[in-house]
């Protein structure tokens, strides 16, 4: 007859035990990390020039960024509630309504005037407007940064 004993195991079960917690906390600063990042790339990169040129910068400030943390999952969601930034990134053919507004003129068929302002009357206006991928290429550019940083957190939390 052949008796076997494990010496440690209730370290090894206490071990295991915190390996959850660990992991979950390594994930949760590693993915709050590279959402700053890809929200700064956004902001800094792609509507400052490189896909997008900023005129007003609103679509600039209502880049967001959110970290959902819900049951075993961590997503961080980098986004923009601002009107047009879905036609940006997918692009746009269609007609638009334009309201009635008031307008300041200086120029009349060709000539400079006295400024003047006057009533515009609500009208509909074709667009075609291009895809201009601000927040998708962003985050193309970051896969690999993102499986990097996420395989060195789990490593690190296991190996603790």
């Amino acid at each position: 007859m052949i008796t076997a004993y494990l010496v440690g195991d209730q370290q090894l079960l206490e071990r295991l035990s915190t390996l959850p917690d660990a992991v979950n906390s390594g994930l949760l600063r590693a993915i709050t990390q590279l959402g700053i990042e890809l929200q700064r790339d956004v902001q800094q990169n792609k509507l400052s020039g490189q896909v997008l040129r900023s005129r007003t910068g609103s679509l600039r400030s209502s880049i967001d960024l959110r970290i959902d943390q819900n049951g075993g999952a961590i997503a961080a969601s980098v986004f923009s509630d601002s009107r047009y930034a879905g036609a940006q990134e997918y692009g746009f053919s269609g007609t638009v309504s334009i309201r009635a507004s008031l307008r300041r003129i200086t120029e009349a068929f060709g000539r400079p005037i006295a400024g003047k302002t006057i009533n515009m009357r609500s009208y509909n206006r074709g667009m075609d407007l291009p895809e201009r991928s601000f927040l998708r290429s962003a985050l193309e550019d970051m896969r690999p940064a993102i499986c990097e940083e996420v395989e060195t957190a789990l490593t690190e939390a296991v190996s603790r």
